[in-house]
């Protein structure tokens, strides 16, 4: 008896063991700290890191203080604290950066190689690495960090599906040196450096797409370009298919390679008109369809739109204005035709207008699902599309995105979904939602800043509290640039200062604020505590003019090139906070400061592991056409942060179509 007990015990030790390896954990965040919760929003690892990553291979990276370590699903470190920045395991190797520089480790936490490059991207999924040197040359590693591809050339382009693009040291398709010839070094190669396509052969390639890839023919320099053949298609063996002809057909811009092994081209034909009796040939763009050899399948002088094929279907918008559902012969599948289908041929996302054999369209009823034989297979559904100002698909699910503002320091949008599995529909609610992970999993969410999980039906699960108290700011990346200010409207200086909007006017300075002399003062005030960012504690920063003149400085959308900086362990200042950089010229101009004025800042008290001096940078120029840079130096003062706000920049993603930032 006490034998079977025992077995008993044992089987139910072993069955929980098991089950709690392969449970999913999920982070949560209580004040400034993170724990982990199941998928029935029970706690299973208490919040008390700073940082953390999802569990992948049972193993999650952690921020405990200022370093990351991994834990397993009880919470235990099965490595220890040590790295500035640490990524999940994906087939028993992870990415650690330790002083900003890149290592492999196993699960033991040993690290793989030693080596002395510039910069290494992820394996992966792969046994092999590219790697860059610190002169700029690309080579390939394998998982010990021996070199198999020898660091011969000046890119290697993303591997796909085994194959890249090579360009070599000496590429040089463009030149304005009449003493300088135009030289091609481009070709193929696989992951152990065997050449596909060699160099010479071709001007150009561009990276494959679904086994196939566009090259450039190598022209003589009398060739008339708009008049002859300069591109062909290759296949993954360096075949070439077929040269496209010239004003005869050119491939969808925005569906551009092969999809179902076949593509999407524009044709061009001269078709007759009659203009007032008189008989006369024009040219005319319609849609068709070739396979990999060039061979025009299908077309229609009608057609003006067409997507990619998946699934062997495709849409198309004829003269009508309606869309049809047709095969690769042309014909039309069904007899319906749709007024819309979830579908922005500008956009060219393919991998969402058939999934799992299901594509959304609208009648004038509403919208509905359909499979490959144009059979409708859900009720339809109504939305205000005017207010709703897009709708888009991931998988199974359809998103709403309502945009509700333009200011900078709001939330752009609201989202909702429609998830077409199980049919459930969420108005517009949050202002973020994790669309890549809908499926079978707790849905990620964020409603007026507070973080939350709800379930595929929209229960919610768990939402963060409000905060009770102002925090210091403890991260472990660069802080992006947030000193805005605006200046006062003077008729003389019109056009500095009045592009990007700020409500932080400049104002008098009392005489023990210009206490410092005639002179630009820039001053960082630990004594003087406000918040930050509205949740953190913070402390006032100065900008004073106390000199007898104008004082001008370059902006960005009112944000002033003003910085925190910090010395490292070796006694260098290096930036703690970074400035993006837009691609809208409008975003650039000049804000001024006049005499015995001062502009009034809230900067961070950042905490963390490691003890430093701080300072403040800020760049200004001499004279309203001050074309250099000058820069000026607050007060140094002690402080704290971690080792990753050195040099970890983290990825930014535009807030709406009036955020022309991308870092």
């Amino acid at each position: 008896m006490k034998i079977l007990f025992k077995i008993i015990t044992f089987s139910i030790f072993i069955s929980n063991a098991f089950g709690q390896e392969n449970e999913k954990l999920y982070p949560i965040k209580k004040g400034i700290l993170w724990g982990y919760i199941n998928k029935l929003g029970a706690t299973v690892i208490k919040p008390q890191f700073f940082s953390v990553g999802k569990f992948s291979e049972g193993l999650a990276p952690v921020r405990l203080k200022g370093t990351y370590g991994y834990i397993n699903k009880t919470g235990t470190f099965i490595i220890s604290s040590k790295y500035d920045l640490a990524f999940d395991f994906e087939n028993g190797i992870a990415r650690v950066f330790i002083d900003g520089k890149t290592f492999f480790i196993d699960k033991t936490g040993t690290i793989l190689f030693h080596h002395d490059y510039e910069s290494i991207t992820t394996f992966g999924s792969r046994s092999f690495a590219i790697i860059i040197t610190k002169t700029g040359k690309y080579g390939i590693i394998n998982s010990s960090g021996k070199l198999i591809v020898d660091t011969l050339f000046k890119r290697i382009h993303p591997f796909v599906n085994g194959l890249a693009v090579v360009e070599g040291l000496n590429h040089l398709p463009y030149t304005n040196d009449t003493l300088e010839k135009v030289k091609y070094e481009v070709g193929v190669i696989d992951s152990i450096g065997n050449w596909i396509v060699p160099y010479g052969r071709y001007s150009k390639i561009e990276d494959f797409k679904n086994h196939y890839a566009k090259v450039g023919l190598i022209l003589s320099e009398e060739t008339n370009y708009k008049e002859t053949n300069h591109e062909a298609i290759i296949d993954e063996k360096g075949k070439e298919r077929f040269v496209i002809p010239v004003k005869k057909f050119e491939f969808d811009y925005h569906n551009e390679g092969f999809y179902n092994e076949v593509a999407v081209v524009k044709i061009y034909s001269l078709v007759e008109v009659n203009v007032h009796g008189w008989t006369t040939k024009v040219g005319k763009e319609h849609m068709g369809v070739i396979d990999v050899n060039g061979n025009i399948l299908c077309t229609d002088l009608n057609w003006k739109e067409l997507t990619p094929f998946t699934f062997n279907r495709a849409f198309v918008l004829d003269g009508t204005n309606k869309w049809k559902l047709i095969d690769k012969s042309g014909t039309q599948i069904g007899d319906s035709s749709f007024e819309k289908i979830l579908f922005k041929t500008y956009k060219g996302d393919h991998e969402n207008l058939f999934t799992d054999g299901k594509a959304l369209v609208k009648f004038a009823k509403g919208w509905v699902v359909i499979d490959t034989t144009g059979k409708v297979l859900t009720e339809p559904k109504s939305f205000n599309e005017i207010k709703y100002f897009d709708l888009f698909r991931v998988d199974n699910v359809v998103f709403f995105e309502d945009h509700i503002s333009f200011d900078r320091y709001k939330s752009n949008y609201l989202y909702g979904f429609w998830n077409i599995s199980n049919g459930v529909i969420i108005n517009p609610t949050y202002h973020d939602i994790d669309e890549k992970n809908m499926n079978n999993d707790l849905i990620y969410v964020m409603k007026d800043g507070r973080k939350g999980y709800i379930s595929q039906s929209g229960k919610k699960i768990w939402q963060e509290g409000k905060p009770n108290n102002l925090q210091d700011l403890n991260i472990d990346h660069l802080n992006r640039g947030y000193y805005y200010a605006s200046s006062k409207n003077i008729k003389k200086l019109a056009g500095f200062g009045g592009w990007g909007k700020s409500n932080n006017h400049s104002k008098p300075a009392s005489k023990k604020i210009l206490k410092q002399g005639n002179q630009l003062q820039l001053i960082i005030a630990p004594n003087k505590k406000t918040k930050w960012n509205e949740t953190y504690r913070g402390m006032k920063l100065l900008v004073v003019n106390g000199a007898n003149d104008t004082m001008y400085f370059s902006a960005q959308d009112s944000r002033l090139y003003l910085k925190m900086q910090a010395l490292n362990k070796y006694g260098e200042w290096k930036d703690i906070e970074y400035l993006p950089n837009s691609w809208c010229g409008n975003s650039y101009h000049k804000l001024f400061l006049a005499p015995n004025e001062y502009w009034e800042f809230a900067t961070p008290i950042y905490q963390g592991e490691f003890k430093t001096k701080l300072r403040a940078q800020l760049s200004f120029e001499k004279g309203i056409k001050g074309e250099k840079d000058n820069f000026l130096y607050s007060n140094e003062i002690d402080g704290y942060i971690n080792p990753g706000q050195f040099w970890n920049k983290k990825e930014y993603y535009p807030r709406g179509i009036m955020d022309p930032y991308f870092e």
